[in-house]
């Protein structure tokens, strides 16, 4: 008789559950319902102006360029302070980083430099090239066009088409730049697209990357004639006015002979570990108008 009456309370407390839940959702639905025809007109409002700017932006390149200046301010100042906090707590690694790479530093000016000399040329290259310091403050290396964005934007200098290097190699190129920001497409990116050299042969190829791994990339266009072994160094050609020079690219992982008549291919590891990417720096091309005037006159 017990067990019954149990069974029988068990019973009609989930029957009360139910219906006390069905009540709480038409209530809420309920509510909703007036809410929407109360403001109904605002919601259109606020979706009428959405939908219009959205258009208003794929179809004029002005405005096109404006809202995604805008929106990297927003969405820069949102990352940046998450990158601060990050940043905070890893402070002992990047003063060690940056130790390194100072002495590293000294290290070539004490060769470039003649002490003898009453002044100083660190620059032989018949470019002129200035580097502006940045911070990361979003990074992405999972998906398939992978971006970086910057704490340097307008008002320091930098503009659309600038490379980007950190300490270790080739970081990307800058795509779009507002006031305070920048994003940067990275090597990791499926239109991402390199001159490079092989240091040990001088041949030109040119580096892709398809191979869905943030660690390895792809250089194509390689003669059939030429021998790669395993780690042979990959640097920046001199036919880029983007980068200088002889700036570390990457290693030969695997080489790849063409099935066929076609040219080679290698797979290469980055020099750059882009997960642990945090400090880079923009580089400006001071003659690079004149460069390009003068090649848009061969075209």
């Amino acid at each position: 008789m017990r067990n019954v009456e149990y069974r029988d309370a068990t019973l009609g407390f989930a029957l009360f559950r139910i219906l006390n839940s069905a009540f709480r959702i038409k209530t809420t639905m309920y509510n909703l319902r007036r809410f929407i025809l109360k403001h109904h007109f605002v919601i259109l409002f606020i979706l009428l102006e959405v939908i219009s700017i959205l258009l208003l932006a794929r179809s004029q390149n002005f405005h096109r360029n404006s809202l995604v200046s805008h929106t990297n301010d927003v969405v820069g100042t949102i990352y940046k302070w998450g990158s601060d906090v990050g940043g905070y707590f890893s402070l002992g690694k990047t003063n060690e980083q940056l130790a390194e790479e100072n002495a590293l530093l000294r290290k070539q000016l004490s060769v470039i430099m003649d002490t003898s000399a009453t002044i100083y040329s660190t620059m032989e290259s018949d470019t002129v090239y200035e580097y502006i310091p940045a911070r990361v403050v979003n990074n992405s290396i999972n998906q398939a066009n992978n971006l970086i964005i910057i704490n340097k934007g307008k008002l320091d200098g930098i503009e659309r088409n600038m490379g980007v290097v950190s300490s270790e190699g080739v970081v990307g190129v800058v795509t779009d730049v507002s006031r305070h920001y920048a994003s940067v497409m990275s090597l990791l990116h499926s239109k991402s697209f390199v001159g490079v050299r092989f240091k040990n042969n001088q041949q030109i190829a040119s580096l892709r990357w398809n191979t869905n791994n943030y660690r390895y990339g792809m250089v194509e266009d390689i003669p059939t004639h030429v021998v790669l072994q395993k780690g042979d160094t990959v640097l920046t050609s001199s036919y880029s006015f983007i980068f200088p020079e002889d700036i570390m690219v990457g290693t030969v992982e695997d080489p790849l002979a063409a099935t066929t008549d076609a040219l080679n291919k290698a797979k290469i590891q980055f020099a750059t570990d882009f997960a642990k990417l945090r400090h880079v720096y923009v580089i400006k091309n001071l003659y690079k108008a004149e460069l390009d005037s003068l090649q848009t006159s061969f075209q």
